[in-house]
């Protein structure tokens, strides 16, 4: 058996027998639910595991090293564990099926998630009609199209190696408690990403042109090098309590990457991603509209992104009536918390925050901007000419130099950013980053940006110097 198995089950730890000259992995975790073990799936960065939280459980993780300080994220979950006196040992109680984090020792790199689950309802079984089901085990399934109608539904317990693709259908579902992994996700003959996000064929689930799809309960595991969930001009799309968890060091791997969609409902998700966790888009160039992300918890790691982000593609029409509500960002590693990047001549416009908390951002709080960069439009044709270009380490990842005289030519590619609303906008813990507001030019300004509510630590910050906040064309900027 061990000559059989994939190095990444072994990883993880599914591998229950070895040859004997192989020795016995000892994992640093073990966790129990009441008493009862919970079986823990390990990753470069720590271990992740599933329990169904019908009524408030008691957890329990017991640790192979010395633990004196442990917390546990999103902070406003308000879980305070204990340590056993041999400091070997936490405790806490779970009231629902929030996604949580648990740290040891103000140590990042290797952590528990627990992504909790309510059991569900009108679950269907093998032979329901219209549903691709898949019991508890592991399956390598590959690439599977969604026709119209039809359901994907992987059981509690299931481990699905493959990814998900559907284009022009209505009302497919890809639901339940188990685990979609993309360890094994190939391109066509191993070309990799070919468009900007994947070509479709190696993004995790992939929605074009769908009416009414909907993506419920799933963890997705291990997207890497391409954006996780890439939904490109569909409408009515509906997401409720997905985990995205992308250990990868590779930058690429967004989470949500809502593109040129209308009327799209996202909430009740976790994500941990090296790239934006959740981002709106508009590649398609179409009117982009009627968005809402509400009740998410988000790790930016720091290779690259940010945690909500709109842009940088944006293109020539309006992306606006966008919604961001009751959101925990517990780690932005290198990006900014929330974020506008207008990198082309779109306005991007009527957009609010609302109740966002920050508990560790290491760059930047918000940032509002018009810019010129590496995925707009008018950027240079030629990929050498984009890297010559590239500001190196500067306040925006992507941006691109350009010298005076081009100053007109790269104007009329600009567009604008206005009518933006920050209520009730916290960073509860850490330092306070800094944040920016900035316009391309005069005429390409940022404008009527309220922020109310900002607070620093339960200090509120009233003024853009209080707040560490950089503006530059911009206009009727106001702090209350």
């Amino acid at each position: 058996m061990a000559m059989n198995t994939p190095r990444f089950l072994l990883s993880l730890g599914f591998a229950a027998s070895l040859h004997a000259s192989v020795p016995e992995h000892v994992p640093d975790f073990r966790a129990y639910v009441d008493g009862k073990p919970l079986e823990l799936h390990e990753f470069p960065q720590g271990a992740f595991g599933l329990p169904e939280v019908a009524h408030p459980v008691d957890m329990e993780l017991r640790t192979g090293f010395d633990v004196r300080w442990v917390t546990v994220r999103p902070l406003s979950a308000g879980i305070a564990a204990s340590i056993a006196a041999d400091h070997r040992s936490v405790s806490f109680r779970v009231g629902g099926a929030l996604p949580l984090t648990v740290e040891f020792n103000d140590d990042i790199t290797r952590v528990v998630h627990l992504f909790g689950y309510a059991p569900e309802k009108d679950v269907p079984t093998p032979e329901t009609p219209h549903v691709r089901f898949f019991g508890p085990g592991i399956h390598r399934a590959g690439l599977m199209e969604l026709k119209d109608n039809e359901t994907l539904y992987l059981a509690p317990g299931a481990w699905v190696m493959g990814n998900v693709r559907s284009v022009g259908t209505r009302n497919v579902t890809i639901r339940g408690r188990g685990v979609l992994d993309g360890s094994e996700i190939q391109g066509p003959s191993g070309a990799g990403v070919q468009i900007p996000g994947g070509d479709g064929m190696r993004n995790m689930v992939y929605l074009e042109r769908t009416v009414g799809a909907r993506i419920e309960g799933i963890t997705l595991f291990n997207c890497d090098s391409a954006w996780t969930v890439y939904m490109t001009g569909t409408t009515g799309t509906r997401v409720d309590g997905v985990r995205i968890l992308n250990p990868s060091a590779r930058y690429g791997d967004d989470g949500f990457d809502i593109v040129s969609s209308t009327d799209v409902l996202v909430e009740n998700i976790f994500v941990r991603t090296n790239d934006d966790c959740v981002v709106v888009k508009n590649l398609g160039d179409v009117d982009t509209h009627g968005i809402t992300v509400r009740h998410a918890v988000l790790w930016n790691m720091p290779t690259g992104g940010n945690g909500l982000e709109i842009g940088f593609e944006t293109r020539n029409k309006p992306i606006h009536d966008v919604h961001f509500q009751d959101i925990d960002l517990i780690h932005v590693e290198r990006g900014s918390a929330i974020s506008i990047h207008n990198g082309d001549a779109a306005t991007v416009e009527d957009v609010t925050y609302d109740d966002i908390r920050v508990e560790d951002a290491r760059r930047k709080l918000f940032d509002f901007a018009v810019i010129y960069a590496q995925y707009g439009a008018d950027r240079p044709a030629s990929d050498s000419e984009n890297s010559r270009r590239l500001d190196r380490g500067g306040t925006w990842d992507g941006l691109l130099d350009y010298r005076p005289g081009e100053g007109p030519a790269r104007a009329k590619f600009r567009g604008h950013i206005r009518n933006i609303r920050v209520r009730n906008l916290q960073v509860v813990d850490g330092a306070l980053p800094y944040s920016v507001v900035a316009g391309f030019d005069a005429e390409h300004a940022v404008g009527d940006v309220v922020i109310k509510g900002l607070k620093y630590q339960g200090r509120p910050l009233l003024n853009a110097r209080d707040a560490k906040c950089v503006i530059e064309n911009a206009t009727g900027v106001d702090f209350r």
